[in-house]
């Protein structure tokens, strides 16, 4: 194979890579973990229901923020929107087939990794009062680091539920 045959052949292998990565929705502000990850009904259904409800109030949040935003917070205000909306629309979305379903679930281990992250640091914080601080202060920190780790724990379970694990497949 010629030089020129490999460096094509190498463009052409890299080239659906080299797109910029979308920006995904963070936990922020407009964006904050859920207070609590009660799942009804079956797993898929409860959990895509929360994160479509998640991404909703946030997308609210965000365009009540846009109206009284500075001109140079309207750029970033914009992209974490176009970023919510396009999640959204995703695991709203009526497609059928393999891949979509797949797009869904990768969309919402994503978010739940992110949730799990965001309880795990707020675990740590509540850790770290329970062993700074003394008496009432730290058996509350105590309570809440527990909770907080009992959250993370279970969010974790949800994605080796085996009908969770199956979908998509």
């Amino acid at each position: 194979m010629s030089k020129f045959a490999t460096l094509a052949l190498a463009v052409m292998i890299s080239a659906p890579f080299a797109a910029a990565p979308a920006r995904a929705v963070e936990i922020s502000p407009f964006f904050p973990l859920p207070n609590s990850f009660d799942v009804k009904g079956p797993i898929k259904d409860g959990v895509l229901a929360q994160q479509i409800s998640w991404l909703e109030d946030g997308i609210a949040a965000i365009e009540k923020a846009r109206a009284g935003a500075a001109p140079d917070k309207l750029a970033d205000l914009d992209a974490q929107l176009a970023a919510a909306v396009k999640e959204r629309d995703i695991l709203k979305s009526d497609e059928t087939g393999r891949d979509a379903e797949l797009a869904r679930k990768n969309l919402v281990v994503t978010n739940i990794n992110r949730w799990i992250n965001g309880l795990a640091r707020k675990a740590t914080e509540q850790l770290k009062i329970a062993i700074l601080k003394d008496g009432a202060e730290r058996d509350a920190a105590e309570r809440r680091h527990i909770q907080l780790s009992q959250q993370a724990d279970d969010l974790e379970k949800v994605k080796h539920e085996p009908a969770f694990e199956a979908w998509g497949r």
